[in-house]
């Protein structure tokens, strides 16, 4: 488990790393585009490749054509997979799980604090009684006494929450453009997507880059916002005078699922707005690229689970041993590692001790991996090499290894019957 967790979150890494640098290709077009890139890096921490490569093992194994590939996979596996199986750490297990649940437990209990802060306030506003822009006639807006900013809090029904006197502060047309800031946040549905990447933050708040992504998260929606403000007519002097106006007299919402104005760089929003500046939008050659990015990252640990396959033989029966009595009755635990040969039908011969803790191990050890069976593994015969017409030859896999582990309080701590 430790180990699929460590190739999860490196795995993961790669891809935001690659994400990274494709956001700075786009650094000339749209925010809403490199805000969906950011999002898909998010998103795959809690998509593990692992999900895909097994897809693709199932797929060969479904009788699909097989995939023939060089030498190259290994070294793919290396570098996707740099963390071994881990055997022997349970006491560190246990000890990162411990922190890792202590971190989960203050983070979202940091979020449900703040969360219970807005909702609060919610209870305690009043229904506002300005009009809102076209388009916003199924919203419900409602007014609060405290010092926070205009916000769209809520997730399935959201609600825009203005502070009480926010119209004697701004002018009628820095007010419209305010609102179309979060009518734009309601639009693209903001807070749903912020609230994903809180779940991310929870479940890795060990790891920088997730909040590291989380800040580039909140700079491009709110520069997307901004686009989508001056595009729908507004003039970018006097809404950027507005959200000054705000971030003045007013706080940020403390939370990121509830969409305020203000973030990111205000003095590069500010001076981009008050240039009308709109973003292109994506060029067919970037489309393409980003085509092509999604399409391998799906692709690849298909390709690589369906070719690998051979490399990792998985049992499809698997036997456990038998606990000897007084190791059992001592609490003794132990590991024996095997070496041993798939015939060319799955089944198990040849098996040699490698070393092992204990010698009353190895025997029940020996004798269980002799009933295992594995799903034959074929490969594509060229003519002469065949010894029959057949063009797909099973074939055996000498030199494979396993570890048989003992645990007295594992599945495998059974007593020795007769």
């Amino acid at each position: 488990m430790l180990n699929e967790l460590v190739n999860h979150v490196w795995q993961s890494t790669l891809v935001a790393a690659a994400i990274a640098g494709i956001a700075a290709l786009l650094r000339d077009d749209t925010a809403h585009s490199r805000y969906w890139l950011w999002w898909a890096a998010s998103v795959k921490f809690l998509v593990p490749f692992s999900l895909l490569t097994a897809l693709g093992a199932a797929i060969r194994e479904a009788g699909a054509p097989r995939i023939e590939l060089a030498d190259w996979p290994s070294t793919l596996g290396i570098l996707a997979e740099p963390m071994p199986d881990a055997t022997g750490w349970g006491a560190l297990r246990t000890a990162l799980l411990a922190i890792w649940a202590v971190g989960f437990a203050a983070v979202v209990g940091n979020w449900i604090v703040r969360a219970m802060k807005v909702r609060s306030l919610l209870r305690a506003s009043l229904p506002f009684a300005g009009s809102l822009p076209r388009g916003a006639e199924r919203l419900e807006a409602r007014t609060s006494a405290a010092l926070l900013e205009p916000a769209l809090v809520g997730i399935v029904r959201p609600v825009l929450l203005l502070p009480q006197g926010i119209a004697e502060h701004l002018s009628p047309t820095q007010l419209d453009a305010v609102l179309e800031h979060e009518l734009s946040h309601l639009r693209r549905r903001d807070n749903l997507t912020a609230a994903v990447h809180m779940v991310v933050e929870a479940a890795f708040w060990f790891h920088p880059l997730v909040w590291w992504i989380g800040a580039r998260l909140v700079e491009e929606r709110e520069r997307a916002c901004d686009e989508a403000v001056v595009r729908a007519g507004h003039d970018g002097r006097t809404y950027a005078e507005g959200i000054l106006n705000v971030c003045e007299r007013y706080v940020a919402s403390a939370l990121k699922c509830a969409a305020g104005i203000s973030g990111a760089d205000l003095k590069r929003r500010v001076v981009e707005i008050a240039r009308n500046r709109v973003m292109s939008a994506l060029s067919i050659q970037k489309k393409i690229l980003l085509g092509a990015f999604a399409l391998s990252t799906l692709l690849v640990p298909i390709i690589f689970g369906a070719a690998a396959q051979d490399a990792e033989p998985r049992p499809v029966v698997r036997i456990a041993p038998i606990y000897p009595d007084n190791a059992l009755a001592a609490g003794r635990e132990g590991s024996v590692d095997l070496e041993f040969t798939i015939a060319a039908n799955g089944a198990v011969r040849d098996v040699v001790v490698v070393s092992s803790t204990a010698p009353e191990f190895e025997a029940p050890a020996v004798a269980a991996l002799l009933r295992w069976r594995f799903l034959p593994t074929n490969v594509t015969c060229d003519g002469a090499d065949c010894r029959t017409n057949e063009s797909v030859q099973p074939v055996e896999r000498p030199g494979m290894r396993t570890v048989i582990t003992y645990r007295v309080n594992g599945p495998e701590a059974r007593p020795q019957t007769d």
